[in-house]
């Protein structure tokens, strides 16, 4: 049977004291690690936490600071286009006044010459008839009076004929 002796209670008190220097040197030590790693593991899950919430509103402005530089420039952009634009209008509105006004010009000079070129093909024409009659007869005939009209017929007929032509 068992008995309850001295050497029972000696090695009872001296697994206890065992376990004190145990628990002295061994787990206490290693117990202290874990919780500072603890410590420092959730230190640092914090920390990336923080610094994943300050990416993501860092995130956020970004976004949306780009999006108002890209309103800021569509709206420089137009403004710029329409007063090209508006340069454009006035710059042709412009050109179109002064090469109608040219134009004008033009037209009003060759109405000049092509009055000053009727007026001296109509002295000619008395001459060229006189000089074709005196050709076909034979004889010097000169001819009185020529019709203006008939004349400017013959001539606006020959203009038409080149425009067409």
């Amino acid at each position: 049977m068992l008995e309850f002796n001295t050497t029972l209670i000696v090695c009872i008190v001296s697994f206890v004291i065992f376990l004190l220097m145990l628990n002295a040197i061994l787990y206490e030590p290693l117990a202290d690690v874990v919780h500072r790693r603890l410590r420092y593991i959730n230190s640092n899950y914090k920390d990336a936490e923080e610094a994943k919430d300050k990416l993501a509103k860092l995130e956020a402005w970004t976004l949306e600071r780009k999006q108002k530089s890209k309103d800021v420039s569509r709206e420089v952009f137009s403004k710029v286009i329409n007063e090209y634009k508006l340069k454009k209008d006035t710059l042709i509105e412009y050109e179109h006044t002064i090469s109608a006004k040219d134009m004008s010009g033009v037209r009003l000079r060759l109405q000049n010459i092509d009055r000053e070129s009727r007026a001296r093909l109509k002295e000619h024409v008395g001459e060229l008839a006189t000089a074709v009659v005196s050709k076909f007869l034979g004889y010097e005939k000169q001819i009185g009076s020529i019709d203006d009209e008939a004349v400017d017929n013959i001539l606006s007929a020959c203009t038409e004929e080149q425009a067409n032509g």
